[in-house]
């Protein structure tokens, strides 16, 4: 959850960090759904949790798509208890365009615009994003009006919060493509305010 105390002075900038997953890309355009954590101060303490989760579900580094159901399912369980990721994740669904680039700079600026924040800086991690399009990435945002210090490609491995991207991205597909079994865990997370359309 973004700290938004107004008794912050304002000089103090505020360091976000935003970790960004895809699906849909194998539609070919008909649909394309863009996921996003984003974290601030609390974002190592995040991570060790995440971590911890992982292991106990039996998921560890695995993705999304190469998990075994119950260890989704552990894993989820575990996520919903994690109550600093309230109003940390986010997710856009796109119809009728392969602007895949595109679609995800907008989700990214609309999720940090839509935190009212004045003096901020965000580092923006992105799933499998390739070093030859950081560049054009990062002016894009800029042009939205985000203010970045960095944008950078990751693999799945390499961070458990990009990780837990790749998991809301994999279940809101699941849910879009009417999987019945996650419509417990969509309900439970966007009653608790976990994700939130944008």
């Amino acid at each position: 959850m973004i700290n938004k105390n107004n008794n912050q002075k304002r000089s103090k900038l505020q360091k976000l960090y935003c970790y960004v997953d895809e699906s849909g890309q194998d539609t070919k355009g008909q649909w394309f759904l863009v996921a996003i954590v984003l974290l601030s101060d609390d974002r190592d303490k995040i991570a060790l949790k995440l971590k911890l989760v992982e292991q106990e579900s039996g998921k560890f580094k695995t993705k999304w798509h190469k998990s075994k159901h119950q260890q989704r399912i552990k894993y989820l369980n575990g996520i919903v208890k994690i109550k600093e990721l309230k109003s940390s994740l986010y997710y856009s669904i796109y119809k009728n365009t392969i602007l895949f680039t595109d679609s995800i700079a907008l989700t990214t600026a609309k999720v940090i615009s839509v935190q009212n924040l004045q003096d901020y800086q965000a580092q923006i991690v992105i799933d499998g994003l390739r070093k030859n399009l950081q560049r054009q990435f990062s002016a894009t945002v800029r042009k939205l009006g985000i203010k970045t210090t960095k944008v950078k490609g990751a693999r799945d491995e390499s961070d458990p919060i990009i990780r837990l991207a790749d998991t809301i991205a994999g279940l809101l597909r699941d849910y879009y493509e009417k999987k019945s079994w996650t419509n417990r865990f969509v309900k439970l997370l966007v009653k608790n305010n976990y994700v939130h359309e944008i």
